[in-house]
């Protein structure tokens, strides 16, 4: 599921096979928007949204760069789990999770 709030877009997906784990992927936050508080509005939705789904937890992947959202993740609970190097890209990418039932 794709959803926006006018600032950005994040998608939703079951977990092939486990109906209570989110992926969340393609989290991306308008460059205009950038800097004034929207990408953490726009994390701050997706919990919302996947809590509303009746998602248990949720796993995403970072690219170990991407400070900002490294950040966000942890302010509101996510855990590293593991850090691997992408075949596809050869960046250093990591795992994270959260329980969803805070």
């Amino acid at each position: 599921m794709r959803f926006s709030n006018g600032y950005g877009v994040c998608e939703i997906d079951n977990l092939p096979g486990c109906s209570q784990l989110a992926v969340s992927h393609s989290v991306f936050v308008l460059p205009q928007y950038r800097g004034k508080g929207e990408g953490r509005n726009n994390h701050l939705l997706r919990l919302e949204r996947m809590r509303d789904m009746k998602y248990d937890a949720a796993i995403c992947t970072v690219n170990s760069t991407n400070l900002k959202e490294k950040k966000h993740l942890e302010e509101f609970g996510w855990k590293r789990l593991m850090e691997f190097k992408s075949r596809k890209t050869e960046n250093t990418v990591e795992l994270w999770g959260k329980t969803l039932n805070e």
